[in-house]
């Protein structure tokens, strides 16, 4: 079967009602698109999170993303060449769909969820509080790809299907405020939450305290370069990291197993079989040289290659190219939403920087290499050979810019995140100077780099208020430098 048939095949297992997540009680859906009146918050909660999470992994976001910001490759004809996304032909599909999730599939059923957990008798505050949360994250996700968007009207009857777009600063401060919202809102002596339906920390109410945190942290770094006045927000929140994500049991992650239908859904995505996404250069000049220990976890190597060899994006691989690793697609992977070492890695950029707090490259370089450990402990890297990289490691402040090689373990810690990868990439520079340097893709269209999904064709020809001109795929966001 031509793999792109069996891709498609598996965008259709995966939303079939019988196979998302452990079981169908996650799939009590809204039926009113504007409005739910009897549905309890935590069945619109965990539809909302499951479509939210295959929608992640699937091959509208994931390998689109994976291509277009080239954490993956495509190995260009040697696989029929199905990642059309490499030479910037934008499909209005994955683009449609992925928008489709924020606002519709998931980020509806979240605003109702909230609006019934706050007018029930007696009010569902924490279960209001953890859709908010979570919210907060896909609005951050649908602002950093497409820039400005539908915020303070969004899910508003009155302006359906009309709302007005908000600028990219508009709607970052704007989630800022609903995480604070969501955090001094959590009631850690009452019973009313949802927690039988949360799958990331079932109902621990601490460790949403420090989610909401965490996102706050990362939407602040994202907005610094062109806001500087966050600095003492994200000083505050480095100084007290006990408040955020600050241990591997801490991470914001899904976890799937190997039961039939709660398999990851990149698992279902390629049906168990070889996935035919290869190693993108851009990630093995970086880590092959160092003998990086995630590097087995990462790739499989090529039938005909004992070491590990990846592609630029749309360049032809062969039998010597490395394979993104069946380890990373098996059946019991958990989905990362937010980790550990993703936390240290912006901590230590913080002391780098000296971002709202005395610049201090000692505490840097400690965060630094605590975020290397528990990424490598993450993907289970062999220990003994862990200990060999870390111990050959040299002090950030013995390099000519530390700051450079923090971003490079921040891309390359997301290699499998391709969201959070191309979101750290516009963030690590000034045009040309992001970290690693990109090039325009063997055979694409010649001119910019991309830099977001355009709007949906659907949006487009629906709603008056769009953006004027429309933006393009090489046009800027806000905060990209």
């Amino acid at each position: 079967m031509k793999l792109k048939n069996k891709l498609l095949a598996g965008a259709l297992l995966l939303m079939s009602a019988s196979g998302i997540v452990s079981c169908n009680k996650y799939l009590d859906i809204n039926s009113n698109p504007l409005t739910a009146t009897k549905v309890e918050p935590k069945l619109l909660f965990g539809y909302a999170v499951t479509a939210w999470d295959v929608s992640k992994n699937s091959g509208d976001c994931y390998i689109a993303l994976g291509f277009l910001g080239q954490t993956l490759a495509s190995g260009g004809d040697f696989s029929d060449n199905w990642g059309s996304s490499n030479l910037y032909n934008i499909s209005p599909n994955f683009v449609g769909n992925t928008w489709k999730v924020y606002y519709s599939t998931s980020g509806n059923n979240l605003k109702q969820a909230i609006k019934i957990a706050e007018s029930a008798n007696p009010v569902q505050n924490n279960a209001a509080a953890q859709c908010k949360i979570i919210l907060a994250q896909l609005m951050f996700e649908a602002t950093t790809l497409y820039g400005d968007v539908p915020y303070t009207e969004a899910w508003d009857p009155e302006n359906f299907p009309y709302p007005k777009y908000d600028a990219q600063k508009d709607v970052l401060e704007n989630i800022i405020k609903l995480l604070d919202e969501a955090t001094a809102q959590i009631d850690a002596n009452s019973s009313l939450k949802i927690a039988d339906y949360d799958v990331f920390y079932k109902g621990d109410l601490n460790q949403w305290k420090k989610l909401a945190n965490s996102i706050k942290f990362k939407t602040l770094m994202v907005m610094v370069d062109k806001d500087p006045s966050k600095a003492d927000a994200i000083g505050k929140l480095a100084a007290a990291p006990e408040t955020m994500i600050n241990a591997a049991v801490d991470t914001w992650k899904v976890p799937y197993t190997t039961t039939v239908n709660n398999e990851n859904p990149k698992y279902r995505l390629f049906l168990g079989e070889n996935p035919f996404t290869y190693a993108n250069k851009l990630v093995t000049d970086i880590m092959v040289p160092k003998s990086d220990p995630r590097l087995p976890k990462y790739f499989d190597l090529g039938p005909d290659s004992k070491s590990y060899v990846g592609v630029l994006a749309n360049v032809d691989a062969d039998s010597k190219t490395s394979l993104i690793s069946k380890y990373l697609y098996r059946k019991d992977a958990p989905s990362l939403l937010l980790s550990y070492q993703e936390m240290l890695f912006l901590e230590a950029e913080v002391y780098a920087r000296g971002l709202g707090v005395s610049k201090d490259m000692t505490k840097a370089n400690d965060l630094y290499r605590k975020g290397l450990q528990a990424a490598m402990n993450f993907y289970e890297a062999d220990p003994a050979a862990v200990s060999v990289y870390l111990n050959a490691l040299p002090a950030l402040n013995t390099l000519a810019d530390p700051l450079k090689e923090i971003h490079t373990q921040q891309w390359i810690d997301l290699m499998d995140r391709p969201l959070e990868a191309f979101v750290q990439w516009r963030r690590s520079g000034t045009d040309g100077n992001e970290i690693p340097k990109m090039e325009v893709p063997k055979g694409a269209t010649s001119g910019p780099l991309f830099r977001r999904f355009p709007l949906s064709t659907d949006e487009t020809a629906a709603n008056p208020n769009i953006p004027n001109p429309q933006p393009k795929y090489y046009d800027k966001v806000w905060f990209d430098l």
